[in-house]
């Protein structure tokens, strides 16, 4: 464990140590990042939620099984993990422009990793808050195409539940929950989960387990949570795949990867505090370290690595009624980030040594001011700073200090034409600093990647009755300076690969959708998503170019029947349209055909046992959950029952 992070850590301890999610399906604070404009009609974006009641009535296992139903979100998998990009990102940047929170902190990491979803049981999920759109003023680096906030469920609810689970590919698993109350003011929670895998191709069997507690706090307006959290995951890596390969046995593994794996163990804590302050003042502080060690072997090279993270947040938010006693909200905090990666790895070809700091300093600030009782204006700013110290035994070996500034405007208004009908349009900066990695990975003569930056411009509709909604979404999205890895770019000193991490050329997507769901009758409900991307680089050689990996057009169609009122059936079907391969830069490679993936539950409810019969890919489709322009394919997952029986106390 990196000490100075540990004397970082102690030291903020003594802070009166964000914003910290209220329990209720009915508000979206973290994602709001106000007390006050807590719900879905109060934020000028397009937010949708995933409720407890859908979470169970889909029957998914894990939460990327959930998220995969979702087309607004497209989903890159190269067998060791799942990443989820929103609004037009390739498959291997995906994981570092959409940001992932827990309760409001951070899942995603200082490396290249992607967020270990793995790592959250979605027995213990509430809901889950996705915004589309960019997110610079509230949450800075990262939040470019958008957020997925994963709420958990509160301790307040006194009681627990059990579970089992058995499927294809030999998959086995237990968990529980348990809930109490220790006194007026004082609730706990602990629970764990454990899972074991073969997975659908060979050489790909994972073995994880999760253990968690929970103590929380509330008196009035004065709160304070404590969360220790334990994930461990071991697996197996399957090689790629030619394409003859893939479409003579997707399933199959290479000997030359016979000993490849990845295992990661983290422990995390997470500490919130929130208190009023008088009639109008409400102070929230926050404090969340991880400490990550992995140990890996790809293509035969061994490696180990350690990731340190630490973030506390200070924020205090007004409250006001300028006009006729509407009330409006302003919110001002600091976020301070301490993260440490050290890697190392050795073949007989080549070295890597890495140790490497980084620092990010912000302030934000963002004012909801009520024009009249049907209009809101939100105004809001952010300034960051980071600092990278890198020391790298090929291109750094005496150590380089990197330091970058990036800002985030943003404006925007939310009005209510009726009660059912309300309008939106947001104007909203963003950016992306590069990972300390990318940055000890560049061209001879580059010291330094410039921030990525971009600018988003989004309008919105939404009508909302008794027995129907109704959304239609448009948005522009241009970034500039993205990072991202050439392989055609020329390789560091003594760099073991070829290719570098660049700043590539501007980019621009145009992108909009139409969402909707009806209760056909009251035991019947039918939702349905599709959404548009056109993105395409408009500078450099590649201008023109579609961006790879982006898939124009996407769809969802989902029907929930309760057969009977102990007795539910759900099937869902996802499209996926055509798109070049992760990498293709120069559309040289030709596409990937488009395919529908469908999926089947059956649920039945006894009294307080709830039995749950899924299968995913139902037809057992075929199709590359990712595939790159060195003809390396992935094949996604063939078709998987399961079968869970869970209990409530």
């Amino acid at each position: 464990m990196n000490k100075p992070i540990v004397a970082s850590l102690v030291a903020a301890s003594l802070l009166p140590a964000s914003a910290w999610a209220e329990q209720n399906t009915e508000t979206v604070v973290v994602i709001g990042r106000s007390h006050h404009a807590d719900t879905l009609t109060q934020i000028p974006a397009n937010v949708a939620v995933i409720t407890q009641e859908d979470i169970r009535k889909s029957g998914a296992q894990d939460i990327t099984a959930l998220l995969r139903g979702k087309s607004g979100i497209q989903v890159s998998d190269t067998n060791s993990g799942a990443s989820f990009a929103m609004r037009g990102f390739s498959g291997s940047q995906s994981a570092h422009n959409t940001l992932v929170l827990i309760d409001g902190r951070r899942l995603n990491k200082a490396d290249l990793s992607s967020p270990q979803l793995g790592s959250i049981a979605l027995s213990q999920v509430e809901r889950i808050e996705i915004l589309s759109g960019s997110a610079g003023v509230l949450y800075g680096d990262q939040a470019v195409g958008g957020v997925i906030n994963i709420i958990l469920k509160s301790t307040a609810r006194e009681g627990g539940h059990v579970g089992v689970r058995v499927g294809d590919f030999d998959t086995r698993g237990a968990y529980a929950s348990k809930s109490g109350k220790l006194s007026d003011y004082w609730h706990y929670q602990v629970s764990a989960d454990y899972a074991k895998t073969d997975n659908y191709r060979e050489h790909n069997a994972q073995d994880s387990g999760v253990l968690s507690s929970r103590l929380e706090y509330q008196r009035d307006r004065e709160r304070f949570h404590a969360v220790l959290s334990y994930f461990d995951d071991d697996r197996q890596w399957p090689s790629s795949l030619t394409e003859s390969e893939y479409r003579a046995n997707p399933r199959q593994s290479k000997s030359t990867h016979a000993e490849d794996y990845g295992h990661e163990i983290s422990r995390s804590l997470d500490i919130g505090y929130q208190k009023g302050l008088g009639d109008t003042w409400q102070l929230s502080t926050s404090l969340q370290y991880s400490d990550t060690s992995s140990s890996a072997k790809s293509w035969g090279t061994p490696s180990q690595g350690e990731l340190d993270q630490l973030t506390v947040s200070i924020s205090g938010e007004k409250l006001f009624a300028p006009n006729r006693g509407e009330e409006g909200a302003w919110i001002v905090g600091v976020d301070y980030a301490n993260n440490a990666f050290d890697y190392f790895s050795q073949s007989a070809y080549s070295t890597t040594d890495r140790d490497n700091r980084q620092q990010r300093m912000s302030v934000f600030s963002q004012l909801h001011y009520p024009l009249s009782s049907q209009t809101t204006l939100v105004l809001g700013g952010r300034k960051s700073r980071v600092t990278d110290d890198l020391t790298d035994a090929a291109t750094y070996p005496d150590g380089e200090q990197l330091k970058e500034h990036a800002s985030a405007l943003e404006l925007g208004v939310n009005h209510f034409i009726d009660e059912i009908n309300r309008l939106y349009i947001r104007g909203e900066q963003n950016f992306r600093f590069a990972k300390v990695d990318e940055q000890a990975y560049t061209s001879p003569g580059v010291f330094g990647l410039a921030p990525q930056k971009g600018k988003s411009v989004e309008l919105g509709w939404r009508q909302e009755a008794e027995n129907y909604q109704i959304g239609v979404d448009l948005y522009r999205l241009e970034i500039n300076d993205e990072i991202l890895f050439d392989s055609s770019a020329t390789k560091p000193v003594s760099g073991s690969f070829n290719g570098a991490n660049v700043n590539a050329d501007r980019s621009v997507r145009y992108g909009g959708s139409i969402s909707g769901q009806l209760h056909v009758t009251p035991a019947w409900l039918v939702v349905g998503e599709y959404h548009y991307i056109d993105a395409e680089f408009t500078e450099g050689d590649n201008k023109g170019n579609a961006l790879p990996w982006v898939a124009m057009h996407t769809a969802t169609l989902q029907s929930t029947v309760h057969i009977t009122r102990d007795v539910l059936a759900y099937i869902e079907g996802v499209y996926t349209g055509s798109r070049y391969k992760d990498g293709d830069n120069a559309n040289s490679k030709g596409k990937l055909s488009s395919y529908w993936l469908s999926n089947f539950g059956l649920q039945y409810e006894l009294e307080q046992w709830l039995t749950t019969f899924r299968v995913d890919n139902l037809f057992d489709k075929q199709y590359p959950a990712n595939a790159n322009a060195r003809d390396a394919y992935y094949p996604g997952d063939g078709r998987q029952l399961t079968l869970e029986a869970r209990y409530f106390f």
